[in-house]
């Protein structure tokens, strides 16, 4: 305990006498660069630097006998997580197939201060804290930058204290190192590393004999923004080298080009001067060339209301600001109030209401933001449009048609852990068509054409039909099949009650019927329902023929929007494909550029799932991203690709992945996410 005492002691002066003021400061940027592992830090210890929140990084690493590849992101404000693939090129697998002996693992780090004029920064982070842990650490770190030195001291336990430990103790050890930019494209690293390699677990111990000295010199390049190379000399006696591509998620590929320039009001005249039917057309003429469809516009010759689903813009927000712009530029100067109503599946879900002349002195920039948001933009759900359909309102809407949309979408999937090989993977193509029957029907189909596959797995060859997921390498190579082929039927209860009916091939292993409800509490913020499907399984590589093996479950759902950080938290309890019966925890946050990143678990009872040997015990995971098409465009689009990833060779906690489920199609439109941006509404 005393080495504790006097080791954190040592910490908290050394901390204070790098953060004595009177320093000067350069942008935090050129040090926020990756470690050997992911995380953000000099080659093989960390710095109390993060990514900033929602920029991701990819990285690449060797220091023979060690090959690393990362992702890290900044998920949330001070937070950044980072994944990593350790392969230890030295030490082979059990199976000859899976290579070299190979660790995933997962690191966190928090900045509990960001850097000031007074104090430096501080993080602290916790590596390989999940799963196998042959590399596991903690620490916590200070960096000061004294311009253009920036340095880092630091404590660590576990392997950061010499050795591998699997529980706490008080074994600590000390850190440090610098970074000199030498340029604006070339910086000099130089570190303190206390790692024992030899201590290290034989299954990852691939510098048996030890580092020949624990200072670690390198040099990084800055290629072109986002893009940093470096080489470094690493225990005394390896070649370091590495490459790293980072970026705001979601950022613009392409140059988007601008929206047209504001209108300038093209009639204002009152309304006893004008027909009522001449003001609908021309808001209704300007809506439709804006992009907009099933569009419907009425006035009782005091208020105006625009009806119209957004199929232009990612954001809503902007989308109804757009519409409220042609609204007010086309409006007798005394119209009472504007509303625009937007739909999705055709029903009316949300209504937003200002008067012409706050929104004409908002966009002007007269009216605060703040203000025009809290006190003078009203936000509700709206219902089909009552008492517009009488003699005291006008109306013009589009005729109905049959709506059709094709695309051709690429298809992905990347599959690994399985014994039979490290990466699995599948690269095609799959075009796509939607109709638009009816309000709220919808027919899907999604046919998959494979390029290349080299999924298979052995291990699965010999399991009966009736598993779940885990042989769903029979379903992957080579199977040219509608994976989605149904239709879809979204009703409106009540205006906070939906429900949702589905009938097809749900996915490349299931076809049935399924349904939800689902009730949205108050504002929207929360959410409850129930679901449940009936599905048999399909045969492999087979267009329409199905198995004699059914399965079903049956679900509760609650959500919880949070609206600080745009994260939904969804919870579901019930029965899952393989009659475990338990919990599934999803988390997903929307970020700035409109970029999704999520993740699950499940806890559920395996002792009725067949093939204990796969099940037991096991708790199911993965994450996902959907990624808006935008970014690859050079105009606003509300497409999106939507990719996961999950070990495959698992039964507990399936569902069945629906095209769209309620709150998907309704969520996005209830008033507590749209204040929440409420901002774009100027864009």
């Amino acid at each position: 305990m005393n080495k504790i005492k006097s080791l954190f002691s040592l910490f908290i002066l050394t901390s204070l006498i790098i953060s004595f003021p009177g320093y000067s400061f350069s942008s935090d940027q050129q040090f926020v660069n990756t470690s050997n592992w992911g995380g953000t830090g000099l080659m093989e210890i960390p710095n109390a630097r993060i990514l900033d929140d929602g920029v991701v990084r990819f990285s690449g690493a060797v220091a023979s006998p060690y090959r690393w590849i990362n992702a890290g992101m900044g998920i949330l404000p001070g937070l950044e997580f980072s994944g990593r693939l350790t392969a230890i090129t030295n030490i082979p697998a059990l199976t000859e197939e899976y290579g070299s002996n190979k660790d995933k693992a997962f690191d966190i780090k928090y900045q509990l201060f960001p850097e000031s004029r007074e104090l430096p920064a501080v993080a602290i982070g916790f590596n390989d804290f999940h799963g196998t842990s042959l590399f596991p650490s903690e620490y916590i770190v200070v960096s000061r930058q004294v311009y253009p030195l920036d340095l880092t001291f630091g404590i660590g336990s576990k392997r950061f204290s010499g050795g591998h430990v699997k529980f706490f103790t008080d074994s600590y050890s000390l850190f440090g190192g610098f970074e000199f930019e030498l340029s604006d494209r070339f910086m000099f690293m130089a570190e303190y590393n206390p790692i024992k390699y030899e201590d290290d677990v034989p299954s990852a111990r691939g510098v048996p004999q030890g580092a020949k000295t624990p200072v670690n010199v390198g040099l990084r390049a800055r290629i072109i923004k986002g893009i940093d190379m470096g080489v470094s000399f690493q225990r005394g006696d390896t070649l370091g080298l590495s490459l790293s591509i980072g970026s705001l998620l979601g950022d613009q590929v392409l140059p988007n080009a601008p929206d047209p320039a504001p209108l300038l009001p093209v009639d204002r005249r009152p309304f006893n001067e004008r027909e009522n039917s001449e003001v609908i057309q021309s808001i209704y003429d300007a809506v439709k060339k804006a992009g907009f469809d099933d569009v419907a516009v009425y006035t009782d010759a005091n208020n105006i209301i625009c009806e119209f689903q957004n199929n232009k813009y990612l954001s809503n927000q902007k989308a109804a600001g757009r519409v409220l712009r042609h609204m007010l530029f086309h409006s007798p100067q005394d119209t009472n109030l504007l509303t625009a109503v937007i739909k999705s599946g055709h029903f009316p879900i949300i209504k937003v209401s200002v008067k012409p002349n706050h929104m004409d002195k908002y966009i002007l920039g007269d009216i605060p933001e703040e203000t025009f948001v809290n006190k003078l933009l009203k936000v509700e759900i709206a219902n089909d449009i009552k008492g517009v359909e009488g003699k005291s309102y006008s109306k013009v809407a589009d005729v109905k048609d049959f709506n059709f949309e094709w695309e051709i979408s690429p298809d992905l999937d990347i599959y690994w852990n399985d014994p039979s090989g490290f990466w699995k993977f599948s690269a095609g193509l799959a075009p796509y068509v939607t109709f638009d029957l009816w309000k709220g029907a919808s027919v899907y189909a999604r046919f998959t054409v494979p390029f290349y596959s080299n999924i298979s797995s052995p291990s699965t060859e010999e399991l009966p039909p009736d598993v779940i997921r885990s042989d769903i390498s029979k379903y992957k190579k080579d199977n040219y099949t509608f994976d989605r082929l149904l239709i879809n039927q979204i009703l409106r209860l009540s205006d906070r009650l939906f429900s949702r009916v589905s009938l097809g091939y749900f996915d490349s292993m299931y076809a049935g019927v399924g349904g939800e409800s689902l009730y949205f509490i108050g504002d929207g913020r929360a959410a409850l329902g129930i679901e449940a499907d009936w599905v048999k399984k399909r045969v492999p590589k087979k267009l329409f023929e199905l198995m004699d093996v059914d399965r079903y479950t049956l679900l509760g759902n609650a959500y919880y929007y949070y609206p600080g950080l745009d994260i939904t938290f969804k919870t579901q309890y019930g029965r899952f494909l393989a009659g475990d019966v338990g919990w599934k925890i999803d988390v997903n946050r929307r970020y700035k550029t409109g970029v999704i990143l999520g993740m699950f678990v499940t806890f559920t009872d395996t002792d009725n799932i067949n093939q204990p040997d796969f099940n037991d015990d096991y708790n199911h995971k993965g994450v996902y991203m959907s990624i808006p098409l935008r970014m690859f465009y050079t105009k606003d689009s509300t497409k999106k690709l939507n990719y996961g990833i999950s070990p495959w060779t698992r039964d507990v906690g399936q569902t069945i992945s629906h095209w769209k489920d309620i709150y998907s199609v309704v969520g996005e439109l209830m008033p507590a996410r749209f204040k929440d941006e409420s901002n774009e509404i100027k864009d």
